[in-house]
C-alpha cells in the first residue's frame, strides 16, 4: 500500500512538474559568446509593441534534413520572441504545396511572389523516386495594416545547401527583429550624405544606401537618405544674398551627416557651417583620406607615384575636436592581394596575385559595438591618427594589425615592393588608430575667432553632447562601378569573388550608434561555429580520456547498483 502511495505522489509530482514547465521557458545559453541568446535590443522591440504583430511562416511540410533543421530553429526563435511580446505576438506556419488544385496553387504561389517572397526549388528523394519541388523560405510580417517580407534562406551557389542553411541560421535573429523594428517605427530618421567637395557620388555608396542584393542590409532600410549641397544656397528674398541662416537649418534636420571621401578644400563658410551642426547635437561620419592615392596613378612605365598629403582646409577644425589625420600611409602584413601580370601565354596575359600592404584588412578586438567581433573590413591606402587631449571621450574602433608600417607623406608607391619585399622586421608598428570615436561636449573652432557679421548666424560657442567617428580612409565605403555602370558590392573582391563583410557591418554600426538607434547590425555577425578539439591534447591525454568516458560510466553504475543492493538487503533483512 506504501509502495502504491508513494507512486502515486511521484506521478502527481511528475504531472505538476511539467504541467509548470510547459508555461515557462527553460533555456541556458551556455556558450561563451551568448550566440544563442535573444540580444537585449530584440527584448527591447518586443516589449514596446503596441499592437499585435502576427507572422505567417510558408515553411511547412516534408522537407529535407537541412530545411527540417531551419524550420525547427525559426518555431524555436518566434516562440522565445512570443514568450518576450506576450498576447502582442502570434505567427503560424503554412504549407502552400499542400493545395490540391494546382491553379488555386500556382494562384496562391503568384500573389506570394508579389509580396515579395523569394521561392526555391529542392530535390525531395524516396527510396523509389526523385521529385522537384518549390517552396518558400519566407515569412510575411503583418502590423495595422503594413507587411513586410522577409526571405530568411541565404541562397549562394557557390555553397552546399547545409552551408547555406547554418548562414541562414545564424541571422534568423536579425532578419525577423529588423523587419518588425522597419514596420512599427512610426518615422524614419533623416540622414545625409554631404556633396560639394568632390564627395563619392549616389553610384559610389549604392551599396550601403540601397542595396546591391535587393536586401534590407541597407542605410535607406532604417533611415531617410539625402544627399545634401553644403555649396548650393537659397537666395535670401530680401537681401538677394545667400540665406546661410536657412542653410544651418536643414542641415540641423538631418540625425546625421556622413562625409565620404571629399577631394576638393573647404571653405571657411562650409567649416562654419558643419562646425555649428555639430554645436547643435549634430553627428558626423567623417570617411577622410590622409593622403592622395589610388591605383590608377600605378598605370604607367614606371609602375610608381608619389602619394601626398590630402590639403582639405579642415586640420585645424579635427584637432579641435581631438583628433589628427595623418599624412601617411599604413602598410600592413595582414593585407589583400591585387593581381599583377607576369607574363603571357599565346598572347594572353597571364596573372599572379600578390599581397599589397597598402591594402590592410582590418580586424577589431573592440569590445564597443560599433567594431565588436567584426573581422575582413578592407581598406583603401588608409593613414593613422593621432588623438589630442582634451575633454572629449576617445575610442577606438579600428586599427592596425601587429605588424605594420608608417610610410610619411609625401612618399613614393611603387609596385617595386613586391618584387623587393621589405624585410618582416620593418613592420616594426603594431596598433595604429585608423578610426576613432569621439563624444561629449565639443568646442567651436570659432570659440574667441571673429566671424564676419553677414554670416546670419548667432555663434555656438559650445556643443550639447554628441559625437563624430573619424575614419581615416575615404573608400572603405566606395563599392566599385564598371565603365559599364554595374555596380558591385561594397569591399567585393573581383580577384577571389569574395566580399568584405565588415565594411557594411561597421558603417551602419557606426550610423546607428550616431543616431543613437537599436544597434542591431551586430546581430548578423553571430556565427555557430564549431569548436574544434585540440589534436595534440587530445593525443596527449588518449588513455585518460578513453577511461573517462568508457571506465568511469560503467563504474558509477556498478557503485549505484552495488549500493541499491545494499540499501535492499538492510530495508528487508
Amino acid at each position: 500500500m506504501r509502495s502504491r502511495l508513494s507512486f502515486l505522489y511521484t506521478f502527481v509530482f511528475i504531472v505538476l512538474l511539467n504541467t509548470l514547465f510547459s508555461f515557462t521557458d527553460l533555456s541556458f545559453d551556455l556558450t561563451e559568446e551568448k550566440k544563442h541568446s535573444i540580444a537585449t535590443e530584440t527584448k527591447q522591440i518586443l516589449s514596446e509593441l503596441d499592437d499585435i504583430i502576427f507572422i505567417k511562416i510558408y515553411l511547412d511540410g516534408d522537407f529535407p534534413a537541412e530545411f527540417k533543421y531551419l524550420q525547427s530553429e525559426v518555431l524555436n526563435l518566434l516562440t522565445s520572441f512570443k514568450s518576450i511580446a506576450g498576447t502582442n505576438f502570434d505567427f503560424e506556419f503554412i504549407n502552400p504545396n499542400q493545395l490540391v488544385n494546382e491553379e488555386e496553387k500556382m494562384n496562391l504561389f503568384k500573389q506570394l511572389v508579389n509580396d515579395g517572397l523569394s521561392p526555391t526549388n529542392i530535390e525531395i528523394k524516396t527510396s523509389s523516386s526523385k521529385s522537384n519541388h518549390m517552396i518558400f523560405p519566407c515569412a510575411s510580417i503583418y502590423y495595422k495594416d503594413k507587411q513586410q517580407p522577409v526571405n530568411f534562406l541565404k541562397n549562394s551557389i557557390t555553397k552546399q545547401a547545409n552551408e547555406n542553411v547554418n548562414a541562414s541560421v545564424e541571422v534568423l535573429e536579425f532578419e525577423f527583429i529588423s523587419a518588425i523594428q522597419h514596420l512599427t517605427k512610426n518615422k524614419l530618421d533623416k540622414i545625409a550624405f554631404l556633396e560639394g567637395n568632390g564627395e563619392l557620388n549616389e553610384n559610389q555608396v549604392y551599396d550601403i544606401t540601397e542595396s546591391v542584393l535587393d536586401d534590407n542590409f541597407n542605410l535607406s532600410y532604417y533611415y531617410n537618405v539625402n544627399r545634401f549641397n553644403i555649396k548650393e544656397f537659397t537666395l535670401d528674398s530680401t537681401t538677394m544674398l545667400p540665406d546661410i541662416s536657412r542653410q544651418l537649418y536643414i542641415l540641423n534636420t538631418y540625425k546625421a551627416i556622413i562625409i565620404a571621401k571629399p577631394t576638393i578644400p573647404f571653405n571657411q563658410l562650409e567649416k562654419l557651417l558643419i562646425d555649428q551642426y555639430v554645436m547643435h547635437g549634430g553627428k558626423i561620419l567623417w570617411l577622410v583620406d590622409g593622403v592622395i592615392a589610388n591605383m590608377d596613378s600605378l598605370n604607367n612605365k614606371s609602375g610608381s607615384f608619389v602619394a601626398n598629403k590630402n590639403q582639405l582646409n579642415i586640420d585645424d577644425q579635427l584637432l579641435k575636436y581631438g583628433v589628427k589625420i595623418n599624412s601617411n600611409l599604413v602598410e600592413d602584413l595582414r593585407s589583400s592581394k591585387i593581381p599583377i601580370i607576369t607574363g603571357y601565354s599565346k598572347n594572353k596575359p597571364q596573372q599572379s596575385y600578390f599581397q599589397w600592404p597598402y591594402f590592410p584588412l582590418l580586424v577589431s578586438d573592440s569590445k564597443h559595438p560599433i567594431s565588436k567581433g567584426l573581422d575582413g573590413i578592407k581598406c583603401n591606402f588608409i593613414s593613422s591618427i593621432d588623438t589630442i587631449k582634451n575633454n572629449i571621450k576617445k575610442t577606438i574602433l579600428l586599427h592596425s594589425s601587429k605588424k605594420s608600417r608608417l610610410n610619411l607623406a609625401p612618399t613614393k608607391v611603387s609596385l617595386g615592393i613586391l618584387e623587393n619585399i621589405p624585410a618582416i622586421e620593418s613592420y616594426n608598428k603594431k596598433h595604429e588608430p585608423v578610426a576613432v570615436l569621439l563624444e561629449g561636449e565639443f568646442e567651436s573652432l570659432y570659440k574667441n575667432r571673429l566671424v564676419t557679421k553677414n554670416t546670419q548666424i548667432k555663434l555656438k560657442e559650445e556643443s550639447e553632447k554628441t559625437k563624430m567617428i573619424i575614419v581615416a580612409d575615404g573608400d572603405i565605403i566606395a563599392n566599385k562601378v564598371s565603365s559599364s555602370g554595374i555596380i558591385f558590392p561594397l569591399a567585393y573582391e573581383s580577384n577571389i569573388k569574395y566580399t568584405y563583410a565588415g565594411n557594411k557591418h561597421f558603417l551602419i554600426n557606426a550610423i546607428q550608434y550616431l543616431c543613437d538607434d537599436n544597434g542591431l547590425s551586430h546581430l548578423k555577425t553571430k556565427e555557430l561555429s564549431l569548436r574544434m578539439l585540440d589534436k595534440e591534447k587530445v593525443q596527449k591525454n588518449k588513455l585518460l580520456i578513453q577511461l573517462i568516458n568508457i571506465v568511469l560510466p560503467v563504474l558509477i553504475l556498478l557503485i549505484f547498483a552495488i549500493l541499491f543492493n545494499k540499501n535492499k538487503k538492510r530495508k528487508y533483512a
